[in-house]
């Protein structure tokens, strides 16, 4: 574990914050690989990263379970909890795992290398989901120009036949046909 926190110390030669927060989650990604465990990068910071950086967050929102080999690789790797999250105070890091998996999400995880390590980000399609879910149930306006967004960056490599049938499945698919206009 050693040679880890030496990996994450390499977080002080990388100026951007987005990598910085992909080379921890990679790190961490490496630790948890012993245990068949891989964190995902979901909500926010996911988001960050297929708008490359057009949105920006603090924390680092993963797809893990809460179980004593994940906790011991966050403390092993030098971070402190602190209610739900995890914090890293040395390199400024802030990881939350709000959910224990990714129920339901079937697009394909976009797997990221970075400096000899890779790390995982939800499929675009199933962020695109997620952020319309927020949009039409939880009446985030945001979050709708943010699914615009994303169709505008990634359109012609997106699943729409997934996302259709996904946002049907969800109650969705009206406010997406009418935010694809």
């Amino acid at each position: 574990m050693q040679k880890l926190r030496s990996e994450l110390a390499k977080i002080r030669q990388i100026k951007e914050p987005l990598k910085q927060k992909l080379w921890a989650l990679a790190v961490l990604t490496k630790a948890l690989e012993k245990d068949s465990l891989k964190p995902i990068l979901i909500g926010g910071c996911a988001l960050e990263y297929y708008t490359m950086g057009g949105y920006t967050t603090g924390d680092v929102d993963i797809a893990l379970p809460t179980i004593s080999k994940v906790e011991d690789a966050f403390t092993e790797l030098g971070f402190e909890r602190e209610g739900r999250y995890w914090v890293h105070k040395e390199y400024d890091l802030l990881f939350e795992a709000p959910t224990a998996n990714l129920a339901g999400e079937e697009a394909e995880l976009t797997e990221v290398m970075i400096g000899g390590l890779h790390c995982f980000v939800i499929g675009v399609e199933d962020l695109i989901i997620d952020r319309l879910n927020s949009y039409v149930h939880w009446k985030w306006e945001d979050d709708g120009r943010w699914v615009k967004r994303l169709i505008e960056l990634h359109g012609k490599d997106l699943d729409m036949k997934y996302i259709r049938n996904k946002a049907g499945k969800e109650g969705t698919l009206a406010a997406f046909e009418k935010l694809l206009k």
